[in-house]
């Protein structure tokens, strides 16, 4: 906000102050301290002056997000939830993360439950994929054929 709408706001405001001041004053003198309804009606206003003043001052102290920072946030983001979805094994599901605008703790959550409740037996060779049956047996198939090299080398026959 401009110093010098803020000053004038300021100043507005103590204006106003001091007229509800002088309304009490004047209640007090004549009246007994006891407001007329037209003074009632008056500083009721000038309370609800003030507290519009109060909320402009404070929204405009808020500092607004400048376009370099909202792309540099935006980009951060994509880029926490892209390296989740890899290290979770499911990069494709970055994208559909990303156009949802899904908070990064709830992707995290979200991952970690898919690989909870779906997966018993993980690869050890392709962490994050699903073993199953088929790639038991070439993981096994290629220990037997690494061995028989090595034993081929050193003459030694299996058994």
């Amino acid at each position: 906000m401009d110093k010098i709408l803020a000053d004038l706001l300021q100043r507005q405001k103590a204006g106003l102050k001091a007229e509800a001041t002088a309304l009490i004053e004047a209640a007090d003198k004549d009246n007994g301290g006891t407001l007329t309804a037209e003074q009632d009606a008056r500083v009721k206003a000038i309370t609800g002056d003030i507290a519009t003043i109060d909320a402009q001052v404070a929204a405009a102290q808020v500092v607004a997000e400048t376009p370099e920072a909202a792309v540099a946030r935006v980009r951060q983001e994509v880029a926490d939830v892209t390296a989740a979805c890899a290290l979770a094994g499911k990069p494709e599901k970055a994208a559909d993360f990303i156009k949802a605008a899904t908070p990064l703790p709830q992707v995290v959550a979200s991952l970690q439950a898919e690989r909870a409740a779906g997966v018993t037996e993980v690869n050890p060779r392709n962490p994050g994929k699903q073993g199953g049956k088929e790639d038991a047996a070439a993981i096994e198939a290629g220990w037997n054929a690494a061995a028989d090299k090595v034993n081929a080398q050193f003459g030694i026959k299996r058994g």
